[in-house]
């Protein structure tokens, strides 16, 4: 599986997100307290780090490890200071398949003790491990950045219940190209369109550094019947030019569709997480 959000590459997430393009940044970006410092140039978020984890369950192991999930994991995490955890799983693609997203402060929170260590301790840590490898048949980390600058933010508090969610390998060089493609022309039209959000995320660590991952948030599949934003925004015509003039910047794209997993996720109040 080769990476976001993390999401998805040879049957896997690339990079996100997870999220998330953000996975979780969609979610997270919801409330105050989470949101990340605003920039001083245009009062647009700064970026953030998320941790995303993506695995692969034994499918005949599927309903205990939502049981574990449940009942054992998120306590754990919780317990060991993790604020906030959103999971998305493949509905259109691989199947058995779960992303995990969490914001990250900076990258020195690797250095610390994980969540499991501080919670359980390090028998108790060992254990825990011991249990959970029981349901995983493969499991993959990334860390990957937001990007808000090319972003569309979420226009509803609500989480999102569905994404396409789509991995984009740039031609080498080509990245301030795509930076500018995507604030020039793609931006514009996922605003006429009213898209309920456009997520730009990009892989820094655990992938192809010149992938970028997209999230386009949607309410059902019916919203899928109506067509990519560019269609209905430029008609088949102007959408095929749009494409077009992408030529030679993104070399590859790969798309899946994720829901998001209520059950899975939890956030930890702020007066809570800063107990």
């Amino acid at each position: 599986m080769k990476h976001v959000l993390s999401v998805r590459r040879s049957g896997g997430f690339v990079s996100m997100l997870g999220v998330a393009l953000w996975l979780g940044y969609a979610v997270s970006a919801q409330t105050p307290a989470q949101k990340p410092a605003q920039t001083k140039a245009e009062g647009a978020a700064a970026p953030q780090f998320l941790g995303i984890n993506v695995v692969h369950v034994k499918p005949e192991m599927a309903l205990e490890w939502e049981e574990f999930q449940k009942k054992e994991v998120i306590p754990t995490l919780q317990k060991g200071g993790v604020p906030q955890r959103d999971a998305w799983r493949t509905a259109i693609g691989e199947a058995y398949e779960i992303a995990f997203v969490t914001p990250m402060a900076n990258l020195a929170v690797r250095d610390e003790p994980s969540p499991i260590v501080k919670a359980l301790g390090e028998e108790g840590a060992r254990a825990y491990g011991t249990k959970n490898r029981r349901f995983i048949a493969s499991s993959r980390s990334f860390i990957i950045r937001t990007r808000p600058d090319l972003s569309y933010q979420p226009t509803s508090k609500d989480p999102p219940k569905l994404a396409v969610l789509s991995s984009l390998s740039i031609a080498p060089g080509r990245i301030t190209d795509y930076e500018t493609h995507v604030k020039n022309d793609v931006l514009p039209i996922q605003k006429k369109a009213q898209s309920l959000g456009y997520l730009v995320s990009q892989t820094v660590f655990g992938g192809d550094g010149n992938e970028f991952v997209t999230l386009s948030l949607v309410n059902s599949f019916a919203d899928l019947d109506k067509g990519p934003a560019a269609i209905r925004v430029l008609g088949p015509e102007g959408a095929a030019k749009l494409s077009a003039k992408a030529a030679g910047i993104i070399t590859h794209t790969e798309r899946i569709v994720i829901r998001y997993d209520p059950e899975l996720s939890f956030k930890v109040a702020s007066s809570t997480a800063a107990k």
